[in-house]
């Protein structure tokens, strides 16, 4: 491009430096806005008309019109606006990030993906020598008490589960008997566990043994007969089963380091079988795995009613220590100790799903009952009669949730 007969360029060379800023320069850097004289601008002259082509015609300028802050065209101060044709036109400013809401459960499920490498890596020696002792105690189970079983109908993390625990006891040279009878049911739609017992003493029939007291079908078929007899004297399906010998009982508790629990009255033991007496104080108690084991067996100070009451409440305060994270690294202290008295059906895996819905569960939602019956003696041996057919469904239905 030439210049005009005056010798004056017909655009404006900008030079950077500490010299005296002027209009132009704030409103290109959009520190100013935009002189509103635009409009008002005198026509170029002659010498300043629009840039031609190669053939001399007129054609669009090649450059672009800058506008500061997005406003109308900037004017060169004055007695600079004859000189300054060249106006350029500023890019939009740069748009901020918007905020997604979706930015923040990916981000949680980042951390939890992250966290659950970390716990695997670091517990993962742990986990095997947890899960061999489960799978030993799947074995001594035996096939013939996973028959009855009734499967589940997916995963426990998401469907509601019963299981039947039976505390076991023996005396030398004999078979055990279940001394404890008492049935978990885990839903974890509903957030609760709730927890029915069987007093041990309720009159029931046995196939091939008659009628005789419940607890005596472990005694005579194992845990396959008991499943049998809990499954037709309820009329619910059973999905898995544990059996817990209760010299196994305190070693759990000392894994755990003992349970904190509440007293509800003054209580005392009888000794028995070469046993100690002791006195247990109404209010919070800290148990380690000996008083444990007295407390949940106290048999004469009261009935087997508030027996069942004293174990449902101390398994409830066992599972929920268990369920704790921080125990999270005590498993193996636990399947070495507690599942060496175990046979069960439940795999590794789906313990610690229930131990999951557990830990999730609200306990005020929660419900805990016994099937109280009628005491009587029959032929000089105590018994606990069956409740009546409408109050067993009730209770029955309370536990399932209904």
């Amino acid at each position: 491009m030439k210049n005009d007969d005056s010798g004056r360029k017909p655009y404006r060379t900008y030079h950077g430096g500490s010299g005296r800023r002027r209009s132009l320069d704030d409103e290109l850097a959009g520190l100013r806005p935009p002189r509103r004289d635009e409009g008002r601008r005198p026509a170029p002259s002659s010498a300043q008309a629009a840039p031609r082509d190669a053939n001399g015609a007129a054609g669009d300028r090649p450059y672009h019109r800058y506008v500061a802050g997005g406003g109308a065209a900037g004017t060169a101060g004055s007695g600079d606006a004859a000189a300054s044709s060249a106006v350029y036109h500023a890019a939009p400013p740069a748009r901020r990030r918007r905020f997604r809401w979706w930015h923040v459960p990916l981000a949680l499920l980042t951390l939890l993906v992250l966290a659950g490498v970390v716990i695997t890596v670091l517990t993962y020696p742990g986990y095997r020598r947890f899960d061999d002792a489960v799978q030993r105690s799947n074995t001594r189970l035996g096939a013939a008490a996973r028959r009855p079983l009734t499967p589940d109908e997916g995963m426990l993390l998401r469907n509601p589960t019963t299981l039947l625990v039976l505390g076991t006891d023996s005396r030398e040279g004999e078979p055990a008997r279940s001394d404890t009878i008492m049935l978990l049911r885990f839903d974890p739609g509903k957030h609760t566990v709730n927890y029915l017992s069987i007093p041990r003493d309720t009159r029931v029939d046995v196939p091939g043994r008659g009628t005789m007291k419940i607890n005596e079908a472990m005694f005579w078929g194992g845990p396959a007969l008991a499943i049998k007899v809990v499954k037709a004297y309820l009329g619910i399906p059973v999905n898995h089963v544990m059996a817990v010998n209760f010299r196994g009982f305190p070693r759990v508790v000392n894994a755990v380091g003992g349970i904190d629990m509440f007293v509800p009255e003054t209580i005392s033991t009888s000794p028995s079988r070469g046993g100690r007496a002791m006195t247990f104080k109404k209010g919070w108690q800290h148990f380690n795995g000996d008083d444990a084991m007295l407390y949940v067996r106290i048999r004469y100070a009261d009935d087997d009613f508030h027996r069942a009451e004293r174990q449902q409440r101390f398994v409830q305060a066992l599972q929920k220590k268990i369920a704790r994270p921080s125990n999270l690294t005590k498993l193996p202290e636990v399947g070495r100790r507690f599942m060496s008295g175990v046979e069960t059906d439940l795999t590794t895996n789906e313990l610690l799903e229930l131990a999951w819905v557990k830990w999730r569960a609200d306990d005020k939602k929660s419900r805990r009952d016994v099937l109280v019956g009628t005491p009587a003696y029959i032929g000089g041996v105590a018994y606990v009669l069956p409740p009546s057919a409408t109050k067993k469904d009730r209770i029955i239905g309370r536990f399932l949730g209904d």
